[in-house]
């Protein structure tokens, strides 16, 4: 099981987002082990599916990401 343990908007860097691309956001998730991953999910997904930090992540996570 994985919980959100911080949410983060994501860099875009100079160049920003292109007119149109949803805000994503990093996510940094860990398991009852310890162990730590990110990925990137999209700002609207996280907010429909009403995310936070401390919520359990509710999909499968592949292999190495």
């Amino acid at each position: 099981m994985w919980r959100i343990k911080q949410i983060l908007e994501a860099d875009y860097g100079c160049e920003e987002r292109m007119p149109g691309e949803t805000l994503k956001c990093l996510v940094y998730l860990e398991d009852e082990n310890g162990i730590r991953r990110q990925l990137e999910a999209e700002d609207d997904w996280l907010r429909k599916e009403n995310l936070d930090e401390d919520s359990i992540w509710p999909e499968e996570l592949p292999e190495n990401t």
